[in-house]
Order: C-alpha cells, then structure tokens, then sequence
C-alpha cells in the first residue's frame, strides 16, 4: 500500500473524520498537524501551494478536503488492497 500522509488542525471536523475513516479500514497514516508542526506547516505550503486542512497525500494523488473526496479516497484505497505490506 502506498504511503498516507494527511496534513490536518486540531479544529477540524474534516480532520477528524478523516481519521476515523482511515482507522476503521485499518489505513496506517501520519498525521502532521500544522497548528503544531511548524516544519509541517512550512512543508504543507511549500510542497503543495496552501495550507488547507485536511490535505491527504497518498502516494503521488493528493485531496483537498474529505468529505468531497471521500468516494475517490475511498476508490483509491480499495484498489491497494491485497498488495504487499511494507
């Protein structure tokens, strides 16, 4: 499965719905929030032009905001299944 990495705030409901979603399906991710982690604020801007949460990076596709893009995440990770565990 490619990496996931999601870019979030503490005071986000997109946020925390993104997670919930991911650990319910068993995703392993990294959380980089930005209202703590400066260098993942800076990386978020820098790499991606904005500093909008959630951002969800998974392998080279990235999202901006969950709810909109739940189906193509949801699409996306369903098409990794079965693949070799790293």
């Amino acid at each position: 499965m490619e990496n996931v990495v999601i870019y979030t705030s503490p005071n986000c409901h997109d946020c925390h719905a993104l997670k919930d979603f991911l650990s319910a399906r068993g995703v392993l991710f990294i959380d980089k929030n930005i209202a703590e982690d400066k260098s993942a604020r800076e990386e978020l801007a820098n790499k991606y032009g904005r500093l909008a949460t959630p951002t969800i990076v998974i392998g080279e596709k990235v999202f901006l905001g969950f709810s909109e893009n739940r189906r193509a995440i949801e699409k996306l990770l369903e098409g990794q299944k079965g693949g070799a565990d790293v």
